[in-house]
């Protein structure tokens, strides 16, 4: 059989498998030999549970054998982010210094629902040390590479699951988001992603800032994910109460919409020529559809990053000084520097952080409210090289402000693919209020219907050494 049908819909797999044309364990089998010939050009499986993926798969094949498939994902290959912990699978956070630590003994809600929902969960995938750099550089597994172009970066921090999607490697992943951390590999990688109201997707440790989200090729693969992962589950406090509104796969027509455009902070890292241009063909495509389409004026008069860092930075530099002594050097020396300044702050230092950036929230909120919808860049770039650490060594997270703040206010915010330059993708993103985290996906699903490229997704298979990340 053809491994054709890894890159299709994962509609046409179902298809597949509803007719007896094909089984989970055939696609199981076609999705290693591919593991086999593309992942040593990007490096993004950190863990692969061969034994786990056949059982799910030989269990999955018996229920559509039987007509009583779980669930859409029944037998769809997927993968889960290094920090999802999953039953008898490494969690190592990106990190060399924790190489040594036990395999997981409880399924985090992520890799529970998906289970539950019989996906076949193909292991896990890279990301950089603590989820604290936006780019696809690991102390522990080296540099995770664009299969677009193996020269250029991921982004980060789910940056294995934005590599092994654009390889053709699973039809769907959970990364987790924290400043960008699904939205940027979707960008960088021509993915579509959802950083879903804070609590619509439970995950542990609760969090008002970090959520997991759902990754795929297409808005319709991702809305599957999206309605697995968002069941509720009491671990997660901040965990919502079921979704009210209809699970509805028809676009959402922006005939009417009020729709933002923000392509302006203020402040921080101003969105290149390349990408300001990909933004205004989505505005244009959108406002001669019939929508109200304004460009927002820049939202900050102040440069509101340094506090948000400064909290990010505390963040990491507790997770370091979790870590034994001896085994700390093996932490990425770009973070170990970067985070070192959290060592002098003071507890009212970090509550005055933590006011200013809420209050910088409450700003985005407000110019985000005149609108039903606002788009947006992904990231103020093209891109960059797949070894470095970000736009600023200094600062790892420091080209996430057009993402970032939609964790704080708590915003659903999509990412897509709507255009390509220099051979790379570009991406948008759609922003919606809290909780219309499914019309988001409509309206996004709009735009993908309405792109003006075809994606025509690359096969790399050339072995790239991958090198130590420190």
């Amino acid at each position: 059989m053809s491994d054709s049908i890894l890159d299709a819909h994962a509609d046409a797999l179902r298809d597949e498998y509803r007719s007896g044309a094909t089984s989970p364990v055939e696609v199981l089998e076609l999705t290693l030999a591919r593991v086999e010939a593309r992942n040593p050009a990007v490096n993004a499986i950190a863990h692969l549970d061969t034994p786990g993926a056949h059982a799910a798969a030989q269990a999955s094949a018996r229920r559509w054998a039987d007509g009583t498939p779980l669930s859409p994902l029944d037998g769809v290959p997927v993968t889960i982010k290094d920090s999802v912990n999953a039953i008898g699978m490494p969690w190592r956070h990106g990190c060399a210094a924790n190489a040594d630590l036990p395999d997981a003994r409880v399924d985090a809600p992520p890799a529970a629902r998906l289970k539950e929902a019989g996906a076949v969960i193909l292991g896990k995938t890279t990301m950089p040390d603590f989820g604290m750099m936006a780019a696809g550089v690991s102390s522990l597994y080296g540099i995770t590479r664009n299969p677009w172009d193996t020269s250029r970066s991921t982004g980060g921090s789910s940056s294995g699951a934005g590599a092994a999607l654009a390889a053709g490697i699973g039809f769907g992943a959970v990364g987790s988001d924290i400043a960008g951390s699904v939205r940027l590999p979707a960008g960088h990688c021509g993915l579509v992603a959802l950083k879903p109201t804070q609590g619509r997707i439970p995950h542990t440790a609760p969090s008002t800032m970090r959520s997991a989200g759902p990754m795929g090729r297409t808005v319709d693969d991702v809305m599957d994910m999206f309605e697995v992962l968002s069941r509720p589950d009491t671990r997660d406090l901040w965990s919502l109460a079921p979704e009210t509104s209809p699970d509805s796969r028809e676009v959402l027509s922006p005939k009417g919409l009020r729709i933002g455009v923000l392509t302006e902070l203020g402040a921080g890292f101003g969105a290149d020529d390349q990408v300001l241009s990909v933004v205004e063909d989505a505005a244009a495509i959108l406002r001669d559809a019939g929508a109200d389409v304004s460009a927002m004026p820049p939202v900050f008069s102040d440069d509101p990053y340094p506090a948000l860092d400064r909290l990010f930075q505390v963040r990491a530099a507790t997770e370091l000084e979790s870590i034994r002594a001896d085994l700390q050097p093996l932490v990425h020396q770009a973070i170990r520097q970067w985070c070192a300044p959290a060592a002098g702050y003071r507890a009212t230092d970090f509550a005055r952080d933590g006011e200013a950036v809420a209050r910088s929230a409450e700003r985005m909120r407000v110019a985000c409210a005149s609108f039903d919808y606002v788009i947006a860049p992904v990231l103020p770039v093209v891109g960059f090289a797949a070894e470095d650490c970000g736009l600023d060594p200094a600062y790892p997270l420091a080209h996430c402000g057009f993402t970032a703040w939609f964790n704080q206010t708590a915003q659903p915010a999509s990412a897509l693919c709507f255009g390509m330059s220099t051979g790379m993708p570009v991406g948008i993103q759609v922003i919606g209020p809290r909780f219309a985290d499914r019309e988001v996906l409509r309206l996004t699903k709009w735009l993908e219907q309405n792109r003006p490229v075809t994606i025509a997704w690359p096969a790399p298979v050339a072995a790239v050494s991958t090198g130590g990340g420190n």
